[in-house]
């Protein structure tokens, strides 16, 4: 049942700013893929919320790639989910996390965003705004070009609803 070779896979390093550290080993929690120019690149959020960006083509078999971390969002914090979505001409994502609510952030100088290369102890890198009337979101989708899909949870139970896209 199992072939008899294996790809050797690509091994993926991140700066973890608020860590302090180079690490291999911590957990993407959410990730889109997202083109920045004309280059595919993932974005990935991880625990303790360092955002990273990876240039899709430099994933290759056997190799180790080291992803730029372009932001610093908060450290106690795991990401939920995240989307992209455009609003009034404009390029968003939006993530939503435990402990941080729902964060709102421009894409629009994510190509030219420095990648973090020192300690962070608060946040840093891709400015982001927080949505105080979305509290509780455990997930999103986008629903259509206005609206996301939410899955909410409201004192024990879990409520999915649509809301206006920030």
């Amino acid at each position: 049942p199992f072939p008899s070779s294996i790809d050797k896979g690509t091994s993926i390093e991140i700066w973890h700013t608020n860590h302090n550290r180079f690490e291999t080993n911590a957990p993407v929690r959410v990730f889109v893929p997202y083109k920045i120019g004309q280059q595919q690149n993932i974005l990935a959020a991880y625990t303790c919320t360092p955002l990273v960006k990876f240039d899709v083509s430099s994933l290759k078999p056997g190799t180790k790639v080291l992803g730029s971390t372009i932001a610093e969002l908060g450290m106690g914090n795991n990401p939920l989910d995240m989307i992209v979505y455009n609003k009034d001409g404009k390029e968003f994502f939006l993530m939503s996390n435990d402990r941080r609510g729902v964060m709102k952030l421009p894409t629009a100088d994510l190509g030219a965003t420095p990648a973090l290369t020192a300690y962070v102890s608060g946040t840093a890198g891709v400015p982001y705004e927080t949505i105080a009337a979305l509290t509780n979101v455990q997930q999103l989708d986008k629903f259509n070009d206005q609206q996301a899909l939410i899955l909410q949870n409201n004192a024990g139970s879990l409520d999915l609803k649509t809301v206006a896209l920030p």
